[in-house]
């Protein structure tokens, strides 16, 4: 996304929704109507983003329309995020996936949700799948490349926790199923990253099968085959492994403390992972991959187990170390849904028209997560003349934190402190959390002054 793109919802709602399908040309421009009043204003609520009754009326009549799906609203912004991968110049595309339930058990008349949690709460469910490139320290955002949203049924008499956990387990491949093969044509690799929750063996073996390369994280305790022929454990393999290199990396802040760098030993070995004893998967040959340990030397300290596809020796232990870190976007997207969006306190009268708002905030989502990636971008270079003067003094009057001519670094960091970042050497750079709150502040500061201006 570009600055200027960001800086007009319109622009950015006709790249996203200029070509949905929705089998009539009148809701086509609807779509991009409500997606510019939706991007201008995530969080508020649909009376306050649509602006007025006849709006909001359409609006509430396209998340109501049967042959509307949330497919059809996203399918131009998923196929648009394949191309920019295919044509990136980067060696290396990250599909990081990951799960969340949307809970909406304080709607109690909203029809068609399911079941979530323990059973005893109802909302949806949602897989969702971020493309992204590998850069050092800033992960590129490129967008969203898949997303299934569902409502799950009561389970049932004849139904197991185990066979549900199978069926649901099946979405990590039907992702990338959805997302298509790898482009034959270039040397590039795409690489499915997932928590443990994706360490599925039909999952590692048919990701193979389909071209893609996996990089998980291990939950279960597999038997495998080590390099020296020895049947054992992974786990019991993986923690008898000598350290062969050191790599520091920076744990983001959670929970009111600040980020910290830690000092983690690597060590990998290659492995043969069996078939599990049991289920369709059994009489399939085991699969041969690269186990990755990465550890803090301490009793407490953080440790991850990984399995990969991809030789440790051809793009380093190290460097895949950084893959799975990139991991914290997929988490930051679905807050930007429920906090950025306000997703779960959307008011729809049926999961259905949930779906096809999540269409747009799906999106709209990224939009607010690719400001981290924006704000460290060209950070010399002048603010202006994209940002107007005004705008500049105006913030220059409320923080006095720099000098014009400004460069886009400083007034990012501004932008941020109005959003309530306290820009302590221990906080690292802003989020999309607080830049967003000080770009809305900064925004009605402008039009007050404008309103002030034309009274007088």
């Amino acid at each position: 996304m570009s600055l200027e793109t960001f800086l007009d919802p319109e622009t950015w709602a006709m790249e996203q929704w200029g070509n949905v399908e929705l089998g009539d040309s009148r809701r086509n421009e609807r779509a991009v109507k409500v997606g510019a009043a939706l991007a201008a204003h995530p969080g508020s609520s649909l009376p306050t983003q649509l602006g007025n009754w006849n709006d909001l009326r359409a609006a509430y009549r396209l998340f109501g329309e049967a042959d509307v799906s949330h497919r059809e609203l996203s399918q131009p912004h998923w196929h648009r995020t394949r191309e920019q991968a295919q044509q990136h110049e980067s060696p290396i595309v990250l599909w990081v996936q990951d799960s969340t339930e949307l809970d909406y058990s304080h709607h109690t008349s909203t029809r068609g949700l399911g079941v979530i949690g323990s059973g005893k709460t109802q909302g949806l469910m949602m897989h969702s799948c971020l493309a992204v490139i590998p850069t050092p320290g800033n992960p590129d955002l490129l967008g969203l490349g898949g997303q299934a949203v569902w409502s799950r049924p009561v389970k049932t008499e004849s139904e197991t926790t185990k066979t549900r956990k199978r069926s649901e387990g099946e979405k990590w491949i039907e992702m990338l199923t959805r997302i298509g093969p790898v482009p034959a044509t270039r040397l590039q690799r795409w690489v499915s990253v997932g928590d443990r929750e994706s360490d599925i063996f039909s999952y590692l073996r048919r990701s193979q099968e389909q071209g893609w390369d996996s990089l998980v994280r291990v939950a279960q305790n597999r038997v495998v085959i080590s390099a020296e022929g020895e049947r054992t454990y992974l786990k019991t393999l993986a923690r008898t492994l000598p350290p062969q290199a050191q790599k520091t990396i920076v744990l983001r802040g959670r929970d009111g403390h600040p980020q910290r760098s830690i000092e983690l030993h690597i060590a990998w070995t290659r492995v043969l992972v069996c078939p599990p004893q049991s289920g369709p998967e059994r009489h399939q040959a085991p699969q041969s991959l690269w186990c990755i340990r990465c550890w803090e030397d301490s009793p407490e300290g953080l440790e991850w187990i990984l399995l990969t596809t991809v030789d440790p020796n051809l793009y380093s232990a190290l460097v895949q170390v950084d893959w799975y870190a990139s991991r914290w976007l997929i988490e930051e997207y679905h807050k930007c849904l429920k906090t950025g969006c306000a997703l779960e306190a959307r008011q729809l009268e049926t999961a259905a028209g949930l779906m096809r708002l999540t269409g747009f905030l799906g999106i709209i989502a990224v939009r607010l997560l690719q400001l981290r990636t924006l704000s460290r971008s060209h950070a010399d270079l002048p603010v202006q003349p994209l940002i107007p003067e005004e705008v500049l003094q105006l913030l220059q009057v409320r923080l006095g934190l720099f000098a014009l001519p400004a460069t886009w670094g400083q007034f990012w960091q501004s932008v941020a402190r109005l959003g309530g970042f306290l820009a302590r050497k221990s906080d690292g750079q802003p989020g999309w959390q607080s830049i967003w709150r000080g770009w809305l502040r900064l925004q009605d500061f402008w039009w007050g002054t404008n309103f002030q201006l034309h009274r007088t």
